[in-house]
């Protein structure tokens, strides 16, 4: 091989690697697009302010204040908004070789997250005191305390799975849809833990949805994210209407509670019936106790009587034959 040939050769593969690592880089890191109000960053090196343009990395910690919002760009595949008086830690972020997985941990607070779909092998999850989320593609809402959580999917599906006391219970576990919810105490792990329960799903009503649209509406659009997330930010933005499965679901889990009150109220009035037959049957023995205590008391006063009379009428006859013949 000629030696020019071997230095273009050289160029090119070098070239080559550079633009994979480039691009490898750019879909995998954090960069936060906007920040309003109080936001910082706990990392390794201290505490610092967070400003638009910066890069968040593995084991950081982003803080947020009162009325405070920050956006994040996940690589070219993603979006995050993380809400006022939140703590999210990134516990797991793609980037290392070998890396196959990105987690953050909200401690506390509210985020937003919208994410394309992953290629095989890899997973996206948002972790809480009481759940674990795993998505692949899709958009949804993660509120959190030290006790509770409660995760709303607004498009896609995402796999639940419960923690109890910061461990995931991988044998049970449920698929969260479309316009559904899905919150979790400790009180209810418990039960799901304890009790081998299923993790209840519910039906996201429509003020709920219209609520969480609302608070997404303003985020601002990256030109770097693919197209497919560019598509799924400007559904969730412009707030279509809601599918015609969850309006079934919604109507079905309607009339579900409409049948629960139905039967509630229909038990309600049997046990007010069932109550005043009671209390007339009480009512109608006491009547007749006091009757027979009434007839009783009237033959032992009259047996008294005669045995008085029948005394008298003894003595009478006693004194009757004491009497001296003349």
């Amino acid at each position: 091989m000629k030696p020019v040939t071997s230095i273009i050769l050289c160029i090119f593969c070098a070239s080559f690697i550079f633009s994979c690592t480039s691009k490898t880089r750019e879909a995998t890191t954090l960069t936060v697009n906007s920040v309003f109000g109080d936001a910082k960053v706990l990392s390794k090196n201290g505490e610092r302010q967070i400003a638009p343009g910066e890069v968040i990395v593995q084991d950081d910690t982003v803080l947020t204040g009162a009325a405070s919002i920050i956006d994040i760009v996940y690589g070219t595949s993603g979006i995050i908004r993380i809400n006022e008086n939140s703590r999210v830690k990134m516990t797991a972020l793609f980037g290392g070789e070998g890396a196959d997985r990105s987690r953050m941990d909200l401690a506390n607070g509210k985020m937003f997250v919208t994410v394309s779909k992953l290629v095989k092998g890899s997973s996206f999850e948002v972790a809480s005191p009481t759940t674990i989320a795993a998505v692949r593609g899709t958009s949804f809402r993660v509120t959190a305390d030290t006790n509770s959580s409660r995760i709303d999917v607004l498009s896609g599906k995402i796999k639940v799975n419960p923690v109890r006391e910061g461990r995931v219970i991988e044998e049970v576990e449920t698929v969260v849809e479309t316009n559904n919810t899905v919150s979790l105490d400790t009180e209810a792990v418990e039960k799901i833990v304890e009790q081998k329960k299923e993790i209840e799903v519910a039906v996201l009503k429509e003020e709920e949805i219209t609520a969480i649209r609302e608070e997404v509406k303003d985020i601002k659009p990256v030109e770097r994210l693919e197209d497919t997330v560019k598509q799924e930010i400007q559904q969730i933005m412009t707030a279509p209407s809601v599918d015609i499965e969850a309006e079934k679901r919604r109507e079905d889990e309607k009339m579900k509670q409409m049948e629960l009150e139905r039967t509630k109220a229909e038990k309600q009035k049997q046990d007010r019936l069932a109550a005043v037959r009671s209390e007339k049957e009480r009512l109608a023995h006491e009547r007749l106790q006091k009757e027979r205590r009434v007839r009783e008391q009237a033959e032992k006063e009259r047996i008294e009587r005669e045995q008085i009379e029948k005394r008298k009428q003894e003595t009478k006859e006693k004194r009757v034959k004491n009497i001296p013949n003349l």
